[in-house]
C-alpha cells in the first residue's frame, strides 16, 4: 500500500464545490494558505485519509502531507506517513530545498531525507536502504529532478498562473525514477458523490507516469514499467485559496484503480516568508 501511495504522489489532483465553484482561469498567484483532508478509495473502500498544509506565494512553497491508512483495510496493513516539503518558484518550474518523509509501515520504519543543491538532489537518509536488487539511480539521472509533493506545488502554481496544467517533470524519491507528464482537457462537471461534498464544473487534467529509473529486478517489471495514466480536477473551492485537488482517478500496481476524494477545506491566514524557513 505504500508504494501505491507513493505511485499516487507522483500523480497529481483535482477541484470543484457544493456552493457553486469558481472554474480556474489564469490569475496572478498571490500568497495562500489552506489545510484540505482527503479520502482514498480502493475498491468501493475507504482505505486511507490524508490531511494536507498547503501555503504558496508567488516565489515559494511549504507543503505538508500526513497519511494513514483507514476502514478494515488498516487491519490489516497498517500505515502512517508525514511529509515536508519546503521550495521556490523560479519562473514556471519549481526548485525544491529540503522533502522530508517519515512513516511506519507495518512495524518497518520509513525515512527519506532529500537536500537539493543548485537543483540537485543529494539523499541523506534512506530507510530501508535501498533494495538489493533495485537499480540505483545516478547523480546524473537524478540532475535536475524534483520530490512528488513539489510536483503538485509545481501544478497548483501553472494552473494559478496559466488556467492550465500542461508540462512534463522529472519525479525523484530516492529509490525511483519517473517522468510525469500532464495535459489540460478542458472543463467538466464533476458529478455529486456521497463522498465528498464537492462537485461542479472544475478543469480537467490526465497526466500519466512512467517509471525510468530505479528498477527493482524481483518484481513484475513489465507491470512496474508499464505507464500509469489518471485524471484529476481542479477549481477554486473557496474564495482566497488555489486551485485544488477534489477528486483524482489514478492507476496503481496492485489495486487497480484508486480515487482520492476532497472531503474538507480549510482556508487560513497566509503567514509564510518564501525561502525563510516557513
Amino acid at each position: 500500500m505504500r508504494r501505491a501511495i507513493v505511485t499516487l504522489f507522483l500523480g497529481l489532483a483535482p477541484a470543484a464545490t457544493l456552493f457553486g465553484p469558481r472554474p480556474v482561469a489564469a490569475q496572478s498567484a498571490t500568497e495562500s494558505a489552506v489545510a484540505a483532508d482527503y479520502a482514498f478509495y480502493t475498491a468501493g473502500l475507504n482505505t486511507g485519509d490524508l490531511a494536507t498544509e498547503i501555503r504558496l506565494a508567488p516565489d515559494g512553497y511549504h507543503l505538508k502531507f500526513a497519511f494513514h491508512t483507514a476502514g478494515l483495510f488498516s487491519a490489516f496493513v497498517h500505515g502512517q506517513n508525514e511529509t515536508i516539503v519546503d521550495g521556490r518558484f523560479l519562473g514556471p518550474d519549481a526548485a525544491p530545498e529540503h522533502y522530508l518523509s517519515t512513516g511506519l509501515w507495518s512495524g518497518t520504519k520509513w525515512e527519506t531525507s532529500i537536500d537539493y543543491v543548485d537543483r540537485e538532489p543529494f539523499v541523506r537518509a534512506l530507510i530501508p536502504p535501498r533494495e538489493p536488487d533495485r537499480e540505483a539511480v545516478s547523480p546524473a539521472q537524478a540532475r535536475q529532478s524534483i520530490d512528488s509533493v513539489s510536483a503538485m506545488a509545481l501544478l497548483v502554481h501553472r494552473i494559478e498562473l496559466t488556467g492550465r496544467c500542461d508540462g512534463t517533470a522529472q519525479l525523484f524519491d530516492g529509490r525511483r525514477l519517473m517522468r510525469l507528464t500532464a495535459r489540460t482537457v478542458g472543463r467538466e462537471i464533476v458529478p455529486r458523490s456521497s463522498r465528498s461534498p464537492y462537485f461542479g464544473e472544475a478543469q480537467r487534467c490526465d497526466f500519466e507516469g512512467v517509471l525510468t529509473g530505479g528498477f527493482e529486478h524481483d518484481r513484475e517489471e513489465a507491470s512496474t514499467r508499464r505507464t500509469k495514466h489518471g485524471s484529476a480536477w481542479f477549481t477554486i473551492a473557496a474564495p482566497g485559496t488555489p486551485p485544488l485537488p477534489i477528486r483524482m482517478d489514478f492507476e496503481t500496481i496492485w489495486f487497480g484503480t484508486a480515487s482520492m476524494y476532497l472531503t474538507a477545506l480549510h482556508p487560513q491566514t497566509a503567514a509564510m516568508a518564501a525561502g525563510s524557513g516557513h
